[in-house]
């Protein structure tokens, strides 16, 4: 069963030091050719949340800062996942980032999971931007009873998680 678009607060993004946030603004309404999210009102909507009639008028000439980050495999986080725990609970913990990144997606298009890589008992995650790398370690500490440890850097937009629990 389909709902209708859900409508979130969106959440403030320091755009100041995000070469990709501060490039030309597109024109209004303009959607992405890659992944159809639409810019309309300064700001970029996740495709399924803007009115029928505004999307039709939208022409898919440009790209958003998310698909532009993913083609340039430019990072504001990273996750590492470790520990034998994760090894037992592979699947749950997939399911897990895989939720809060079509739950993130939602709120905010630009929020996404670059890459996905896995390697014996570790995942490594890229994302486009630092929270989304933030909040998927918290979710994970939570979810499974475990510290992640988190590193900012303090002269560019830039997160380090590192989540880790054995046995």
């Amino acid at each position: 069963m389909k709902r209708g678009p859900q409508f979130f607060k969106k959440k403030a993004i320091d755009t100041a030091k995000d070469p990709y946030l501060t490039a030309v603004e597109p024109k209004d309404p303009s959607s992405c050719k890659k992944c159809g999210s639409v810019y309309h009102g300064k700001r970029w909507v996740y495709k399924d949340a803007v009115p029928a009639e505004l999307l039709e008028k939208a022409k898919p000439d440009t790209l958003c800062p998310a698909c532009m980050k993913i083609r340039d495999n430019y990072a504001e986080g990273f996750l590492v996942v470790e520990g034998e725990f994760v090894k037992e609970h592979r699947e749950e913990i997939l399911n897990l980032i895989r939720n809060k990144e079509t739950l993130a997606l939602s709120i905010n298009p630009l929020e996404r999971i670059i890459s996905l890589k896995e390697k014996a008992g570790l995942i490594e995650i890229s994302t486009t931007t630092e929270k989304l790398a933030q909040r998927i370690g918290q979710i994970l500490s939570k979810a499974f009873h475990a510290e992640a440890e988190f590193k900012w850097s303090s002269d560019t937009k830039l997160a380090r998680v590192i989540w880790k629990r054995d046995g």
